[in-house]
């Protein structure tokens, strides 16, 4: 492929996320179409949403136009990108008319289900490669049942991940950004995830133009529209590098922070006897400002500790323990100082 064409389509995906946000940014202005703050918001006016209505299918036309040019894989790409699309669609709707949370779970669920199906034979070569010594312990048709059910969980728990972190400006595309570029570099390392840097570049270049207007102070926000979606394609990137058994390690580095919020702030929750899918701000981000420090000087810090993660993942092949020990001391470090009070 032209050295050329892969550098310039990033720069007009990049421009196009810009100028058609603009657009959208004036029209849902317009038409009222807004976040309006409550009590456990961390924004005080009114702002327009559902930017993933240019996003979702910025990225989803773009990852169609590399499998066209065989630089994706049609399997499991064009499929991914068809569920991926029943998500967006219901997101939306979920944006406008607030849909029952149980009828978004429902949806969510029955797509991952069908997502997982598409990785059948890969889940097969999972288990007889890293369980092969083990294979006298189980029968092996019931074991894979329990391990897609393993993965049904994780790949839910992920997409809603970018849904319960969306609380500030910036955090879901410095998040996402990040992420991408990780990948991006990771996948010079390996022939079996080489799709993951023509997706990574998508990725990149479109959340870099939502994060022009993103950024503090955001003049509009991802919306479920964008955050399910974004949140379920990752998903599936992180799917396919467990049971390829190819950078999957690194590639949860880079999502660490993200990972221990959530977990560790839904924990609390769950000790506490509270509602754990109940909207809340309890995130350590979420504390942070409302304790008086701004959305940039927080947005700062996640963001240079996701970039400290992306190195520490393209050094784990090479020093794995040590690696991983001060990828979850520095976000640990990370979340004591966003639980700490403004003096």
């Amino acid at each position: 492929m032209n050295l050329y064409f892969l550098f310039l389509y990033p720069i007009f995906i990049l421009f196009l996320s810009i100028f058609s946000l603009n657009i959208l940014i004036n029209f849902l202005n317009k038409k009222g179409i807004l976040d309006i703050p409550q009590k456990r918001s961390n924004h005080s006016k009114p702002k327009p949403k559902c930017a993933g209505f240019i996003i979702i299918p910025i990225i989803i036309v773009s990852i169609f136009f590399f499998i066209y040019l065989d630089l994706i894989p049609s399997e499991p790409w064009e499929y991914i990108c068809y569920i991926t699309l029943v998500l967006f669609l219901t997101s939306f709707l979920d944006d406008i008319y607030n849909l029952p949370s149980s009828l978004r779970l429902l949806i969510q669920i029955v797509s991952i289900i069908l997502a997982i199906q598409l990785f059948d034979s890969n889940i097969s070569n999972f288990i007889e490669n890293f369980f092969s010594e083990l294979d006298w312990f189980y029968n092996k048709e019931s074991f894979k049942i329990v391990i897609k059910i393993v993965l049904i969980f994780m790949w839910l728990w992920i997409t809603n991940l970018f849904n319960f972190m969306d609380g500030i400006d910036g955090i879901t595309a410095s998040q996402t950004i990040t992420f991408s570029l990780g990948i991006t570099l990771l996948s010079f390392n390996s022939e079996l995830l080489l799709e993951f840097k023509y997706i990574g570049l998508i990725f990149f270049s479109s959340i870099l133009g939502f994060f022009y207007w993103n950024q503090p102070p955001a003049k509009i926000f991802l919306g479920d529209c964008g955050s399910i979606p974004i949140g379920f394609l990752i998903g599936g990137i992180c799917i396919l590098s467990l049971i390829n058994l190819n950078n999957f390690v690194p590639t949860m580095l880079l999502l660490l922070y993200y990972v221990l919020d959530s977990s560790i702030t839904l924990t609390n929750r769950a000790v506490k006897k509270k509602n754990i899918f109940t909207a809340h701000s309890e995130h350590f981000y979420q504390k942070k400002v409302r304790n008086g420090w701004s959305h940039k000087e927080v947005l700062l810090k996640i963001t240079i500790t996701n970039s400290i993660l992306i190195i520490f993942a393209l050094l784990y092949g090479k020093y794995k323990l040590p690696i991983l020990i001060c990828s979850i001391l520095l976000v640990l470090s990370l979340l004591f100082w966003l639980s700490k009070k403004k003096s």
